[in-house]
């Protein structure tokens, strides 16, 4: 069964390179004995006051140097003065360029420490679509996660296209709000006023708690899949360190599908564990419609009762990827309440906040509340 490839842009790229370069450079942490969730608010505290005076002090600048500009009116039209346009926007492109580049960077530090606290290696895995660095990359340069269909899952079957069309507006003008809103029309319509001495005061906090709200959101979702990903090393660990059937591996594989199916993305981490799982099919070109609820149930009646169990578990795991529950997981949780215990979605709740939490030992030991015991013979 043919898989669509994803072909990283430069920018994905050249953060990858940089990943692996501060990685080759840099020392491992000594162990303090604090947790992974002390260490990773320190970085995101450390990250949030950075990135406001990494958008705070090139607003400054800006606004200081264009006061030796001749003075831009764009109304009427015919005062506008082009030389005095050009070097608006030379030094707008300027300052917006070395504001993301020290933000990419800084991103990019932070996000490497995060992993380093984790374990993480930032292995290239050249059989994935998005390995560790690519994971890591595309979160601090914004880079949405790659519409693909593997194994003929379609992410996007329950999403609709006219709100994924909105929302993907909304997430690319958000340069455009950031620094646009900040330079561009506060120096238009303020400094046509006589309240043009607030453009200093309010330009650069504008733009400095905007990159910190932004710095937050990416290191906290990053934090979020980095957890993940070591419940997805745990649960592989689990599955391979008996001996099962193919068709239990299958099972497990359609919950995985139908994880990404309700979540409507190809979660990092879904890809990690699906690759993983099929690879351990030796007839996996035979596998198809994986992301049919259908189909996943009555995979579960070839199964004993004590394998059932885990195909039920891993599907609620993967629910909790995202730290949150939607209406299609409720959904699809009720209609297989005959064949799972009453307790999985109280627990599967209860993973989800102490994954947006950042407690990475405590996931770990919800993770092996919800998996089932291994019989002792």
């Amino acid at each position: 069964m043919s898989t669509e490839r994803y072909k990283p842009g430069f920018l994905e790229q050249w953060g990858r390179r940089v990943l692996i370069s501060i990685g080759s450079r840099a020392r491992k942490p000594k162990d303090s004995g604090n947790s992974f969730a002390y260490h990773t608010r320190i970085l995101i505290f450390s990250g949030i006051f950075w990135s406001f005076v990494i958008g705070f002090l090139p607003s400054i600048v800006f606004v200081y140097l264009c006061t030796y500009l001749p003075p831009l009116s764009f109304w009427p039209l015919h005062s506008l003065s082009f030389p005095a346009l050009m070097g608006f926007v030379f030094l707008l492109i300027l300052a917006t360029v070395i504001e993301f580049y020290l933000l990419f960077r800084l991103g990019f530090y932070l996000s490497f420490r995060m992993a380093q606290y984790a374990d993480i290696e930032l292995a290239e895995e050249p059989e994935l679509i998005t390995p560790i660095p690519g994971m890591m990359a595309r979160l601090v340069l914004e880079i949405p996660d790659p519409r693909v269909r593997l194994y003929g899952i379609d992410p996007y079957k329950h999403l609709n296209e006219r709100a994924l069309f909105f929302r993907t507006i909304l997430y690319k003008s958000k340069v455009f709000l950031s620094n646009i809103f900040a330079k561009l029309l506060l120096k238009v319509f303020l400094g046509r006023t006589g309240l043009r001495f607030l453009i200093e005061y309010i330009s650069g906090p504008v733009t400095g708690i905007w990159d910190s709200l932004t710095t937050y959101m990416i290191l906290y979702e990053l934090r979020k899949r980095i957890i993940t990903r070591k419940l997805s090393d745990a649960m592989l660990h689990k599955i391979k360190s008996k001996n099962r059937s193919e068709i239990f591996i299958e099972s497990t594989v359609r919950a995985v599908a139908l994880s990404i199916v309700f979540t409507k993305t190809f979660h990092p981490n879904f890809e990690y564990l699906l690759f993983r799982l099929i690879g351990l099919l030796p007839e996996k070109d035979k596998l198809t419609n994986l992301d049919d609820w259908t189909e996943f149930v009555r995979s579960l009646q070839n199964l004993t009762k004590e394998e059932r169990k885990w195909p039920i578990a891993i599907f609620a795991l993967c629910s909790s990827f995202d730290g949150n529950l939607n209406k299609e997981e409720l959904e699809a949780f009720q209609e297989i309440t005959e064949i799972s215990p009453s307790w999985l979605l109280d627990r599967v709740r209860i993973l989800g906040g102490v994954i947006r939490k950042g407690e990475l030992t405590e996931s770990l030991q919800w993770m092996e509340k919800i998996l089932p015991e291994e019989s002792s013979h």
